[in-house]
């Protein structure tokens, strides 16, 4: 079943991590071809695993929104809130649209809300763990994307620390 709708953006990489001591671990990683097609590596507790999910017309009309400008345009703030501490993962994402290589570090709270909502799409699916669409491993270059966002976080360079709120005592 192909779609009717391509998608507009080329190599495009969705990257959940983490980063300690410079150290980064990749929690999930997916990419998405032109017909919508969603690859998923996700590394779970004990195992990791792979699956491919395809994206409906409307999924990938909403994705291609991602290409009508830069990347940077989605941050709408580069602060957390006085006594607000973020505790999730980072994320990473990556992709081309016409000559331009676009790319960024971010976690949710400094984005916007359409652009939190075309990832909130894709993190469903990343996340499913729908057994029936369980594909063998898919060859995937760690290092390359540890440099990518290693070098790519140094320009992100506000995101906080991940940390919990003190405790009360």
């Amino acid at each position: 079943m192909l779609n009717a709708q391509e998608i507009k953006l080329n190599d495009f990489k969705l990257i959940a991590y983490d980063i300690e001591a410079k150290n980064v671990s990749i929690l999930s990683y997916s990419t998405l071809d032109k017909n919508g097609k969603l690859n998923v590596y996700l590394k779970r507790h004990k195992d990791t695993v792979f699956y491919s999910y395809q994206l409906t017309n409307e999924e990938v009309e909403k994705v291609n929104q991602l290409s009508f400008g830069k990347l940077q345009d989605f941050v709408v703030r580069k602060k957390l809130d006085k006594s607000t501490y973020y505790a999730g993962n980072r994320n990473y994402i990556n992709f081309k649209v016409k000559n331009n290589n676009e790319k960024l570090c971010f976690i949710p709270p400094f984005m916007s809300s359409s652009f939190n909502d075309i990832i909130d799409l894709l993190k469903e699916k990343v996340y499913k763990q729908d057994d029936s669409a369980r594909i063998s491993e898919f060859e995937i270059n760690f290092d390359q994307i540890k440099n990518d966002i290693q070098k790519q976080n140094e320009i992100d360079n506000y995101l906080p620390e991940k940390s919990l709120p003190p405790i009360r005592k």
